[in-house]
């Protein structure tokens, strides 16, 4: 599925419409909107569920008898499930920007769309625990159909089976998700978590300026507790707010709580191996440590000592979380970066963007931003080598020293342009790829003709 978030009149853009669960890139002027808009898309990740209510799970309904419900979404009726959303999202878009940015923001219209792949459709099956013993519920005739590769989760009330299975049915491919909720549990309830992992992922915010947040955040939770940041949003306003997470947006003060309670994953690390030896070999040629809780220190591997992070490069700090995200005891599906290129050099920067594509390949989701021609030029290099790929099966290692895992497809890539109007506002704009050429990106390409026109210029005066 596709989901794309869309705003008019918000802050300093006048419309955008952006996919934010597959592969998108922002790039554009300073002050055009990308990090309102990046940290609007990190605040509403976690809430398009909660607005569901009872009348929801009618619209998606399928099939009922006692005991059981099957709820469907397919082309059908994913139309009739946009509409109620969006009419959710228009209520409290409001107070959702409020909650997010900590101050009233103007902003017009806030909408998602969705669209499923072809041939796609999700099935939820809910079981009621007062008409199936839970120990019996693998061996039930009613789920006989469901996939029995699933790991009941206990989580108090409910019994939850695995994520997503896709399994081909004589409709089409199936994400099929299961639950068997307990007698005590809520059937909605239930059906906020099967749909929070179909329209929602586990997001981190990864605001620009990583440096300074890396080497401060101990202090500014040392000398503000999070009592001191609380707030609570009424129907009148905001009520009790002292300081708004301590000044801060909820997507930057996120991201500071992050860095205080990480936690190792060995499972994590394992999964990522290959990832984070290219990341070491390639980014920061070395090692990052975490010790204890937030006890991080880079190693070099040339063998030099081992120094804390705040001896470290502002390269090594800018890039930490990263690594941090990939190997958390939290599992994130999706992380939205501010300005990726910040502190790394040129030959760092297309590092970077083989790295981002290799997590991507690996199922990550990505929003970044960038002022980098080069990390966009050479994106765009593997972007088009990616179509030459598909067609003719070049060998790219050996040509143009890449592998298969540094390609990235046209069907998952979206870039996007902020431009500026006269009034001051942006609009933003997709940047549609040729596959011969890739993305024309004429925010670079403009100043990079004035320099060379300048050079010119200073070298006839000689």
């Amino acid at each position: 599925m596709h989901i794309w978030i869309g705003v008019e009149d918000f802050a300093k853009i006048e419309r955008a419409k952006v996919c934010m669960d597959q592969y998108t890139l922002f790039v554009g002027p300073n002050n055009s909107g990308k990090t309102f808009l990046m940290q609007l898309i990190q605040g509403l990740s976690d809430k398009i569920v909660d607005f569901l209510e009872e009348d929801a799970m009618d619209i998606l309904l399928a099939e009922q008898f006692e005991g059981y419900c099957k709820y469907v979404i397919n082309q059908d009726n994913i139309g009739q499930l946009l509409a109620y959303i969006n009419d959710k999202l228009n209520q409290k878009k409001e107070q959702l920007v409020r909650e997010i940015f900590g101050r009233e923001i103007s902003i017009g219209k806030l909408y998602i769309d969705l669209e499923l792949e072809e041939g796609i459709f999700y099935q939820i099956d809910l079981v009621d625990g007062k008409s199936l013993e839970i120990e019996n519920i693998k061996k039930s005739k009613v789920l006989e159909e469901i996939p029995m590769d699933f790991l009941s989760i206990d989580r108090g009330t409910q019994w939850m089976s695995g994520f997503l299975s896709k399994r081909s049915s004589q409709e089409g491919t199936v994400d099929w998700i299961s639950i068997a909720i307990s007698a005590k549990g809520s059937a909605l309830s239930a059906f906020r978590i099967v749909l929070r992992h179909i329209l929602e992922s586990d997001s981190l915010f990864l605001p620009a300026s990583r440096t300074g947040l890396m080497l401060l955040y101990r202090d500014f939770f040392a000398n503000r507790a999070d009592d001191a940041v609380s707030y609570r949003v009424s129907d009148s306003g905001v009520v009790g707010s002292e300081g708004w997470y301590g000044g801060l947006t909820q997507p930057v003060y996120g991201f500071l709580r992050f860095l205080q309670t990480y936690f190792e994953k060995e499972e994590n690390i394992a999964e990522y191996k290959k990832e984070l030896d290219f990341f070491e070999d390639k980014v920061i040629e070395g090692h990052i440590s975490v010790k204890k809780q937030g006890d991080f220190s880079y190693q070099a591997k040339d063998g030099s000592s081992t120094v804390p992070m705040y001896l470290a490069s502002a390269m090594v700090n800018e890039v930490t979380p990263l690594v941090l995200a990939l190997t958390s005891e939290k599992r994130y599906g999706r992380l939205i970066i501010d300005e990726v290129e910040a502190s790394l050099h040129p030959q760092k920067q297309l590092e970077m963007a083989r790295f981002l594509n290799r997590i991507h390949n690996k199922g990550m989701k990505l929003v970044l931003s960038t002022h980098s021609d080069t990390f966009v030029s050479k994106l765009n290099n593997l972007y088009v080598l990616s179509e030459q790929w598909k067609k003719q099966k070049k060998d790219a290692e050996k040509q143009f020293h890449v592998e298969p895992e540094d390609l990235i497809s046209s069907e998952t890539l979206f870039v996007y342009e902020f431009v500026f109007q006269d009034d001051g506002r942006s609009i933003v704009k997709e940047i549609v790829p040729d596959p011969k050429m890739g993305f024309k990106f004429d925010l670079f390409t403009k100043p990079a003709m004035e320099l060379y026109e300048e050079a010119l210029r200073i070298g006839e005066n000689h």
